[in-house]
């Protein structure tokens, strides 16, 4: 019932996590649409990085060049002038890791996705990440409040799971939930995990 591109430690691992359940149905997400729908940060990202890698070779360029005894800068060294401009040197490297974590993004966003399996059984739903260290999130049919998803025209969609609301570290009121996505005929896993709710109460 495993997708046979699962990587070979996951789909162990989940041979091994519901070998005591009723397996009803289970699908890895579609790495591609996750891959394209961050494309738009890593175009923002171009943009960003760029005057970010600018930003800091006129700034820090100059410095660099003085440590080598060019003295470009025209800043005396320990000057308060000259400790300013390391002090803005500085100031520019989180740009530029944010930067690159933003260009990485849609990297990231398909790995994640090649590491991920969504299983429903008779007992719960469960979503597994990993591939050595697997991570395991179950999700009890009495937890879903309610569910809602997001469908496009070939059934493919977005399945959200709510699960009330809590407090965070601030006290704020905020929502819990769990989104499985992008899954085929999403349609008819929502029905699914509905019949087990309603089983379930």
């Amino acid at each position: 019932m495993f997708d046979s591109n699962l990587p070979a430690s996951l789909k162990a691992f989940a041979e091994r996590e519901f070998i005591s359940e009723a397996m009803i149905w289970a699908e890895k997400p579609d790495n591609k649409v996750a891959f394209f729908l961050s494309f738009g940060v890593w175009l923002f990202a171009i943009p960003w990085t760029a005057f970010a890698l600018f930003w800091e070779s006129m700034v820090a360029g100059p410095l660099f060049l003085d440590l080598l005894g060019y003295e470009v800068s025209g800043k005396p060294p320990g000057t308060a002038m000259q400790a300013g401009m390391w002090a803005m040197a500085l100031f520019g490297i989180p740009f530029i890791a944010i930067g690159f974590g933003m260009l990485l993004a849609p990297f990231w966003s398909w790995r994640k996705g090649k590491n991920t399996l969504f299983v429903l059984t008779n007992k719960r739903l469960a979503v597994l990440q990993g591939s050595r260290t697997v991570s395991v999130v179950s999700i009890k049919f009495k937890e879903i409040v309610s569910t809602s998803r997001k469908e496009g025209p070939d059934g493919r969609g977005t399945l959200i799971l709510h699960q009330g609301h809590s407090r965070d570290s601030d006290g704020d009121r905020v929502e819990r939930k769990a989104e499985l996505g992008v899954i085929n005929d999403v349609r008819r896993v929502e029905q699914l995990v509905n019949d087990l709710r309603a089983k379930a109460a």
